[in-house]
């Protein structure tokens, strides 16, 4: 199934949830998980990342809006790689927004157009090891299309 909305748009595999968020006054947001995600989960997905069960992945694909601190193509935001090619060694329980037991996470600035994005995900591995959760959210992400 594919989710669509503001720009965005990506395939939700089976057993996946994509949602596809604006609030006012923002630019959108993409959470992506393999496992149902909460209703209100912020921006960087806090609330989802605390939901998360073991061999689980979430990512938020988060735009910025351009102004003087966020400029495309420019220092945090110079890197233009989409896909990523999310690789084991990026993650790491220092990488966490907020810091969870068993989780690893990693961080992308970037730029697709001229929009600049933040990619940030978290993976529980527990019984499967990290570089299959990460094998799988890399593919996920490389269905992700930038309109506009």
């Amino acid at each position: 199934m594919r989710t669509t909305a503001h720009g965005l748009s990506v395939d939700v595999p089976a057993g996946w949830e994509a949602r596809i968020v604006r609030l006012p006054e923002s630019a959108p947001y993409l959470h992506l998980a393999s496992f149902a995600l909460t209703a209100d989960v912020g921006q960087f997905g806090a609330g989802a990342t605390a939901a998360m069960g073991p061999d689980t992945a979430f990512a938020a694909l988060v735009e910025y809006l351009v102004d003087r601190h966020a400029r495309p193509g420019t220092g945090l935001f110079a890197s233009r790689r989409w896909p990523p090619r999310l690789r084991v060694g990026e993650f790491g329980h220092d990488r966490l927004q907020v810091m969870r037991p068993g989780h690893l996470g990693a961080q992308r600035f970037f730029t697709v157009g001229r929009r600049p994005f933040c990619l940030y995900t978290v993976i529980a591995p527990v019984r499967r090891r990290p570089a299959q959760l990460i094998g799988e959210l890399s593919a996920v992400l490389a269905t992700v299309a930038f309109d506009g």
